[in-house]
């Protein structure tokens, strides 16, 4: 049976996507989104944030790395992985990341906005 890892962020990006190409021509971009907790923060009382990393690919990738900026809010729909090595001390690290399946970037115009201008 398979199992199910499928997750919903809403966030804002904490610097611009960096865009790769890698050896066999697949292009990934990664970014990190800074997701708030408590929805009623105030500048006086942030709340809580946690900052995860984000890994988009192909044709995602591109768009990602041309639409999303610094600042700007993304809602993204994805799956958890996590990535596995040894450090140079011989430890064991892991890290989780999203694998994005959907972005959807907030505030760019619609096609009649588009088409208008």
């Amino acid at each position: 049976m398979k199992n199910l890892s499928h997750i919903i962020l809403d966030g804002n990006l904490t610097s611009d996507p960096e865009l790769k190409t890698l050896n066999n021509g697949k292009s990934v971009a990664t970014f990190t989104l800074a997701v708030n907790h408590d929805y009623r923060s105030t500048a006086e009382n942030p709340g809580e944030v946690s900052f995860i990393d984000v890994e988009a690919w192909d044709k995602q990738a591109g768009n990602c790395h041309e639409y999303l900026k610094k600042g700007k809010k993304a809602t993204v729909i994805g799956e958890l992985r996590q990535d596995r090595w040894k450090a140079q001390d011989g430890s064991n690290r892991s890290k989780v990341k999203v694998v994005v399946h959907t972005v959807r970037f907030d505030g760019l115009p619609g096609r009649k906005e588009r088409e208008a201008a």
